[in-house]
């Protein structure tokens, strides 16, 4: 792009004449409807402190600006206008990680296109993701807000889900500012087996050597895990490159399923876990005997080469200690570990993209998002709204949101599900609600994109969280539901239903409710009705 004749020249040291000229430029070109759309009168440079807002409130125009250029003189004059506009904001994103993350949280939630590959600095940070955004699940947006709080620039290296997810490009406001690019590896993705892992950490690991063959300097390589292959890819990087620090995220335990019981075939004898049984008995002997499995191998490389591990609550890493029988291992995880719940967003995240989901103001109006198990589902809730008086019980609404609601309901059924597969999940999600004889009071939504999401939490009057039912082999629950993070940063009050001893039991919840009683989330319930509606308080709790 030639600048020599640019009218923004002075821009790089000047803000005023970036933004004052944007301004010219962007209603030189765009029709008078996208003018007044933007409200482009009233953008101007006034002070130092909202420079910030000036530029987002140009981005987009300017954005548009180069969509409607009918010349390339004027569209090259549109794009020389938005690289001398960003460039004003340069100095704000090279600062400390805080300066950082708020200057990005700021224009992320202020304008949707603001061109991040102008202003973002080589990438000294690289990820293994198995799954990531914009392919929608819960991992890949906690991965975000992670990297999001990491503050590096980061190269993310992931397998496609294409055919396989949702895709939600929300997710990206959070993780954009970030990444310098992200390459996604056309496999098939696989849950438990070893050699679809051990096949994408090889060719994972592969890519980024070219990466690094380009130039790139990693000072950081970040694995996360429920995908077990994020780590194998992890490891084959850190034994190639062991100065770059390597830090591993646990969700939740890797190597046990809900009931606290061993999950997950037997490793193979091959090249990779070979080498690496042997590295691992080397540096802890007494780890020698270990009946290693796809999950538990992970688990084992991360305690032993990790350079830090992220746990995400304290009674998740008391549990996969426990299942440690190395002292010197134990050890080395105590000194390397820290505890970090699930990031929550600042406010403005939840107010970026409006929601226009309509609720009666007349009710009580309950939210659950999320999916349904075995051990997770809402009966307590469905039981005390059936069991309420008619009077009362009318009074309140419940909204689900959820992946699995039939086809004709505004929902897809994805195309690697057969129709018996996708109608079995249906199924599930309806059984996990219970909603029978009380239809009329149930709302079946799909799930929403993240941002949605957000907003729409704001709308309701309480929204639900649950504990997972841990199993009797668990000793304490291990589980912190991600939702908990999300929840708390709405405005909408929380209805939490908590295991004794659990973490999320020591959050702050509005209200807590055992899991499994329905009788206590009738009181609930009903207090909570009467709560709203004052003039309901004439009848007792019976």
């Amino acid at each position: 792009m030639t600048t020599h004749n640019s009218p923004f020249a002075e821009a790089a040291t000047s803000p005023f004449a970036a933004v004052k000229n944007c301004g010219q430029v962007a209603a030189q070109i765009l029709p008078s409807e996208f003018q007044t759309m933007f409200d482009l009168e009233t953008v101007h440079f006034q002070s130092e402190e909202n420079l910030l807002e000036q530029v987002c409130a140009l981005v987009d125009p300017l954005q548009e600006a180069i969509k409607f250029a009918n010349s390339s003189e004027l569209r090259s004059t549109a794009e020389q206008a938005l690289q001398d506009l960003v460039s004003a904001v340069r100095p704000k994103l090279t600062a400390e990680p805080e300066a950082r993350i708020r200057t990005t949280d700021f224009i992320q939630t202020h304008c949707t296109q603001f061109p991040w590959a102008l202003v973002q600095s080589a990438p000294n940070a690289l990820a293994f993701l198995y799954n990531f955004s914009p392919f929608q699940d819960t991992g890949a947006t906690v991965a975000s807000k992670r990297i999001r709080n990491f503050a590096k620039t980061f190269d993310v290296v992931s397998c496609s889900f294409l055919h396989k997810k949702k895709m939600d490009a929300t997710v990206e406001r959070i993780g954009d500012p970030y990444i310098h690019e992200k390459y996604f590896l056309p496999m098939n993705a696989s849950w438990a087996s070893w050699e679809p892992f051990m096949a994408f950490a090889e060719k994972a690991a592969a890519f980024a050597e070219k990466l690094v063959a380009t130039g790139n300097q990693y000072e950081m390589c970040y694995s996360r895990a429920m995908w077990a292959p994020s780590i194998y890819a992890g490891m084959l990087f850190k034994e190639a490159h062991p100065e770059v620090e390597w830090v591993v995220e646990f969700s939740d335990p890797l190597s046990l399923d809900v009931e606290g019981l061993p999950r997950g075939g037997k490793v193979p004898e091959d090249r990779f876990s070979a080498a690496w049984r042997s590295k691992i008995s080397l540096d802890f002997p007494d780890c020698e005997d270990v009946d290693f499995t796809v999950f538990s191998l992970a688990e084992y490389l991360a305690y032993s080469f990790a350079d830090q591990i992220i746990f995400t609550n304290s009674n998740q890493k008391i549990t996969m200690l426990e299942c440690i029988e190395s002292p010197a291992l134990r050890e080395r995880i105590e000194k390397i570990s820290v505890v970090s719940n699930h990031p929550t967003l600042p406010r403005d995240f939840y107010l970026a993209e409006p929601s226009n989901y309509e609720v009666d103001d007349t009710k009580l109006n309950l939210g659950y998002f999320g999916e349904f198990y075995s051990s997770r589902s809402i009966h307590e809730v469905t039981s005390a709204m059936r069991s309420l008086p008619p009077h009362l019980r009318k009074r309140v609404n419940l909204h689900v949101f959820t992946n699995y609601i039939p086809a004709s309901e505004g929902n897809q059924r994805p195309r690697n599900f057969s129709k018996a597969q996708f109608h079995a999940l249906v199924k599930r999600a309806y059984e996990g609600v219970g909603a029978w004889g009380i239809e009329d009071n149930v709302r079946f939504n799909a799930s929403l994109p993240y941002l949605k999401f957000l907003g729409t939490t704001e709308k309701l009057d309480y929204l639900i969280v649950n504990d997972a039912s841990s199993g009797e082999h668990h000793s304490v629950n291990p589980y912190l539901p991600s939702k908990w993070s999300d929840y708390a940063g709405s405005s909408a009050s929380t209805w939490a239903f908590v295991e004794e001893g659990s973490i999320l039991s020591g959050k702050p919840a509005t209200v807590h409710s055992p899991v499994g009683d329905a009788y206590a989330a009738r009181q609930t319930l009903w207090q909570l009705i009467e709560e709203k509606f004052p003039e309901l308080c004439d009848s007792e709790i019976d």
